[in-house]
């Protein structure tokens, strides 16, 4: 009895073992940008449609949203007048250099668009990008005086920007997740009180030896050693 229980059980096991499934991709956010150049375009994903514009504006395609079909290794949604398919493989944008975590093809009216879409991604190297300044010590912004942009730029081994006042220069070293300030310079005009002391905040931030990472959206978090931090986003 015991060995015909056994083998009932074995049997039962190895039909166990051969079902299998097939894994199905995830689907973009519900919410869903993708972009590409030459010439410019752009799709956008919400809960019920598909935008499209292509050719700068020229080409305007807007049709209901279809369910996903997998694809290899993404979704494609197919349509009439419209057919994307997402790709999950990280795209970085032949004009600005923004990597996105997505690579979108559109075919509209017969003719193929390619890009990229979703999040942003961190950059390779923070060497020739540029960044403006959002938060510091977890407080907004506050607005800038005039035509001057809060800013902040990487670009061969110098940073500089703007600290909500005054222009700024210094250099910098990048080693693994830490960014090794050299000696900054600022220009010395005066400003509003709270200009002032949010580019105080901003300004010591910036010194000596901090730590840098990136947010799911793509934005830059540095913190000095004294755990005060900034927050940067990309301009592309």
């Amino acid at each position: 009895m015991r060995k015909i229980i056994t083998l009932g059980i074995t049997n039962v096991l190895l039909l166990t073992g051969c079902q299998t499934t097939t894994p199905t991709a995830p689907e973009p956010d519900l919410y869903f940008t993708a972009r590409g150049n030459e010439p410019g375009w752009i799709v956008r994903f919400d809960a019920k449609k598909i935008a499209f514009e292509g050719d700068y504006g020229e080409t305007k395609i807007t049709v209901p949203k279809p369910q996903g079909r997998p694809s290899f290794n993404g979704m494609r949604y197919i349509t009439d007048q419209l057919t994307v398919d997402v790709t999950h493989a990280s795209c970085a944008d032949v004009m600005s250099g923004q990597r996105y975590a997505e690579t979108v093809t559109v075919l509209a009216s017969g003719k193929e668009y390619r890009g990229c879409g979703g999040r942003q991604l961190p950059p390779e190297s923070l060497n020739d990008t540029d960044w403006t300044v959002v938060m510091t010590e977890q407080m907004p912004i506050v607005p800038n005086v005039p035509n001057v942009p809060t800013s902040l730029r990487f670009t061969g081994g110098r940073v500089s920007g703007n600290a909500g006042c005054n222009n700024f220069t210094g250099s910098y070293t990048v080693k693994g997740g830490t960014i090794n300030f050299g000696p900054i310079a600022a220009t010395k005009m005066a400003c509003g009180q709270k200009e002032m002391m949010q580019e105080a905040k901003l300004l010591s931030v910036l010194k000596s030896k901090v730590s840098m990472r990136y947010t799911v959206n793509g934005d830059l978090i540095l913190t000095n050693e004294s755990g005060q931090r900034a927050t940067f986003r990309r301009v592309i």
